[in-house]
């Protein structure tokens, strides 16, 4: 298995999905998001939903 750009995949590698929140879900204890990837799946180009994924395990591109 490979990344998107050749790069090989093992187990205990970290990786960085890019995906752009498509809905919020706050509460006074914590928030959940929606995601839709930014890069398409082969071999359709489709994107992944991921959804109902806490705040907190994200960091929000760009933001020092």
């Amino acid at each position: 298995m490979h990344d998107r750009i050749g790069r090989e995949l093992k187990v205990g590698d970290t990786v960085v999905i890019l995906a752009t929140v498509t809905d919020l879900s706050p509460t006074p204890d914590y928030c959940n998001v929606s995601l839709d990837t930014v890069y398409g799946r082969k071999p359709d180009d489709a994107k992944e939903t991921i959804g109902a994924i806490n705040t907190n395990v994200l960091l929000k591109a760009g933001a020092d």
